[in-house]
């Protein structure tokens, strides 16, 4: 029986960037200074997205799992690519990690599950785009018994 795993690695965008503005602890809005970057979130802020964002991500991994056919004698290969904020995939930004494995069959029975999946968009929280935006996802065909 053959088994595989896909690995979903969410690259985060943004955690400190510059903001033009933000809101102060009295609630009053002031400017951001020169090389001023916005606050790191609080931890239990980071940790509540961080429990939501598992959901999803796991929901994306299955259902890029089901349009998977492993290469018999496959390597583990990384695919990374944009978002759409519709959730489908930027055209033509699939690429392999490392490079040398674009060529390979294993980097492309990864590329097509990942664009028979996304047709009509993946299910994805709007509201998080940034945060889904770059997305890496490494396909791993484990034959059980040959580990």
């Amino acid at each position: 029986m053959r088994h595989g795993a896909i690995t979903a690695v969410i690259m985060l965008a943004g955690l400190a960037a510059p903001l033009s503005a933000w809101a102060a602890e009295d609630g009053s809005v002031r400017p951001k200074l020169p090389g001023e970057v916005a606050p790191v979130p609080e931890v239990a802020q980071a940790e509540a997205a961080a429990r939501d964002s598992r959901a999803w991500i796991g929901d994306l991994r299955q259902q890029v799992q089901a349009c998977w056919n492993q290469p018999k004698g496959g390597a583990v290969v990384t695919v990374a690519f944009e978002m759409n904020r519709d959730g489908t995939v930027v055209d033509d930004s699939l690429r392999s990690i490392p490079r040398e494995m674009a060529d390979t069959g294993s980097f492309m029975t990864a590329r097509r599950a990942i664009l028979r999946c996304s047709r009509t968009g993946f299910d994805l929280p709007a509201d998080q785009y940034d945060v889904w935006r770059n997305i890496e996802m490494t396909f791993d065909p484990v034959v059980e018994g040959e580990q």
